[in-house]
């Protein structure tokens, strides 16, 4: 059994010249005499200062020792934690001696955020719980005119009479496309300026379309406070409709929501709009954050929707929805409805992952406000594909809308910039994907 704590190998590399006699003492003192297959004490450090001595570079005799007393301490440590003993001071001053000698001690942290724990080879029902992609396309080679865009973060996805409405939230333009994705197809085009505000991005997030008209919310927009000092910040509701060229739309009213947020993030990020069984039109805002909150968005499993109905040129809160805890997500990016039945996805960017449930209150295409809500024993949880090493590819998953009931067609946003995110996220970003459900 291996003896040598890391605390005496520090002291080995550190006087290495200590005469035989002490050294052999070392022994003596030790455990005694150890039996075929180990190494003693003295047999480790020994062979240590031995090969240290036939270096003649003084870094490689710290390297070369470093590797032999890793491997004996680390060995030392688990053989301490099956007696219950000294592990924890046996890594402490291993790590320790490594900050002393200008080693790397990465390896004793904890990993980066960025690394998947998910290990799909062991995963046994992989198939079952994960979407398959159909195909896919850059936003970029959609257009045979882009409008001088560059960037395309896509953040919201519709299906209306069988062709595709996206947005992006640093753009002013409507994106229209068919379902094939075909590659600078006249049938896709941007329809009105991605720079209609100058100086300003849109910040859309949703997009639903309801008798004619397109409505779509910027997530969290600053306000005036009631008192001077303070800013308030609430989403904005844009109407829009479409001229009969369907290249560019009139704006037909803007008007805030009375719901209020922390700040410019974490705002509205999905949604849908349904009339109601009363006759009023309802707006359903999904929330980015848990709580509805930037403060408490990492407290997973709180997700929540605002029912909204508008009172002259504000959308007043009607009651607020808990999502189900099944839906344990980190964010929520967006959401889609069907409205036959109540079907809803819900998609989450952080996590890479939908959930797919049944709203109630929702009848022959109506909602009601009293009534609305989920049921918390219907529901699936997927993931979308992996890369070949286990890792997500599907960093920034933002739209999301049902092709039937077998499949869903999706957006993404750019990546992260900076080192927030892996170079694995690039290879997916601002593009459309078809996915298939898995078949269970």
């Amino acid at each position: 059994m291996f003896t040598l704590r890391a605390n005496e190998a520090t002291r080995l590399i550190q006087h290495p010249r200590e005469d035989d006699a002490e050294r052999a003492g070392m022994n003596t003192a030790g455990t005694g005499t150890t039996g075929t297959g180990a190494t003693s004490d003295l047999d480790v450090s020994s062979a240590c200062i031995s090969r240290k001595s036939s270096s003649s570079s003084s870094t490689s005799k710290i390297f070369i020792c470093s590797a032999i007393i890793l491997g004996v301490a680390l060995l030392s440590a688990f053989t301490s934690k099956t007696t219950g003993t000294g592990m924890d001071s046996d890594i402490s001053s291993l790590a320790g001696f490594f900050h002393m000698h200008g080693g790397d001690t990465r390896t004793l942290k904890k990993k980066k955020k960025d690394d998947d724990d998910y290990d799909c080879k062991h995963d046994k029902s992989y198939s079952k719980t994960t979407l398959k992609l159909a195909y896919e396309l850059p936003f970029v080679a959609l257009f045979q005119d882009t409008k001088h865009e560059k960037k395309f973060e896509a953040s919201s996805i519709i299906i209306v009479n069988d062709t595709y409405y996206a947005i992006c939230d640093n753009s002013w333009a409507i994106s229209r496309f068919t379902s094939s994705l075909t590659p600078f197809s006249n049938d896709n085009i941007m329809i009105g300026d991605p720079n209609r505000e100058e100086d300003e991005e849109s910040g859309y997030e949703v997009i639903f379309y309801n008798n004619s008209t397109f409505y779509v919310i910027r997530e969290s927009v600053k306000h005036e406070g009631t008192d001077k000092d303070e800013a308030e910040y609430h989403a904005i509701v844009e109407e829009l409709v479409l001229n009969d060229a369907g290249d560019d739309y009139d704006i037909k009213d803007q008007c805030s929501c009375e719901f209020e947020f922390e700040g410019t993030s974490k705002g509205f990020e999905g949604g849908f709009g349904m009339e109601g069984t009363d006759g009023e039109f309802y707006i359903v805002g999904l929330c980015e954050g848990n709580h509805c909150s930037e403060k408490k968005k990492d407290d997973k499993g709180h997700g929540r929707m605002v029912l909204m109905k508008k009172k002259g040129c504000l959308w007043i809160t009607v009651k607020q929805i808990n999502i189900p805890k099944t839906a344990s997500f980190t964010d929520y990016s967006d959401m889609s409805i069907q409205e036959k039945n109540g079907k809803v996805v819900i998609t989450s960017q952080e996590d890479s992952a939908l959930w797919i449930g049944q709203m109630v209150g929702i009848v022959n295409g109506k909602l009601d406000p009293d009534l609305l809500g989920f049921d918390e024993d219907v529901y699936d949880v997927y993931h979308f594909p992996k890369s070949d090493t286990c890792k997500t590819k599907y960093c920034n998953i933002e739209g999301i809308a049902f092709i039937n009931d077998d499949m869903i067609m999706a957006v993404s946003d750019k990546m992260k910039g900076k080192g927030k995110q892996s170079y694995r996220c690039l290879d997916k970003d601002q593009s459309i994907h078809a996915f298939a459900l898995p078949y269970v």
